[in-house]
């Protein structure tokens, strides 16, 4: 996870104009257990039917389940009858532990990489540290349940719905810009 500022301006650039990339991998974990979120309940999802509709390579995305089911936020069951499912209610599952599961913790700064001569008595990587919590925190307002409500739900149902390769039509239902359960 890391934040761009696009403008010289730096860090004085006003809060819209800086944006924050999360992982790959946080990117298609979210993706997939938004999906297992609509399986029916209980079923085995078969993680090729799932990168294939994402268009994510299947080794990544057992990969990415794997970090899920070490979480216990996924279980996996090998074997023709096998795939992967949700290991408990969405309504459980905090969207802020979830990217911190995914995307790691302490992760904006890394002071052992390097070296950095000032590991252990710089307030920079504190400062950072702070940040990223409140972001989870914040992120944990809301559940798995809640960010796959709406027109989410709608729209990955109908990519599931939609023929291998066309790209599965989504609703035109526009997208609340108020994250607020129930907004």
């Amino acid at each position: 996870m890391w934040v761009e500022h696009p403008s010289p301006e730096g860090c004085a650039a006003p809060l819209g104009r800086a944006t924050l990339h999360l992982s790959l991998h946080t990117d298609y974990g979210l993706r997939l257990v938004m999906h297992l979120t609509l399986a029916e309940r209980g079923a085995w999802v078969a993680t090729p039917a799932v990168a294939q509709r994402f268009d994510i390579s299947v080794h990544h995305l057992q990969k990415i389940a794997q970090t899920l089911v070490r979480a216990g936020v996924v279980e996996a069951r090998q074997g023709r009858s096998g795939g992967v499912r949700l290991a408990r209610d969405a309504r459980e599952i905090r969207l802020g532990r979830l990217v911190a599961d995914l995307e790691g913790v302490g992760t904006v700064v890394d002071c052992k990489r390097d070296p950095c001569p000032l590991m252990g008595r710089c307030r920079l990587k504190w400062a950072f540290d702070a940040a990223e919590q409140a972001f989870f925190l914040e992120l944990d307002r809301l559940t798995l349940a809640d960010v796959v409500a709406g027109p989410t739900a709608a729209a990955l149902r109908a990519l599931f719905r939609a023929e291998p390769g066309d790209g599965g039509a989504t609703p035109d239902t526009p997208v609340p810009t108020d994250p607020t359960p129930g907004n």
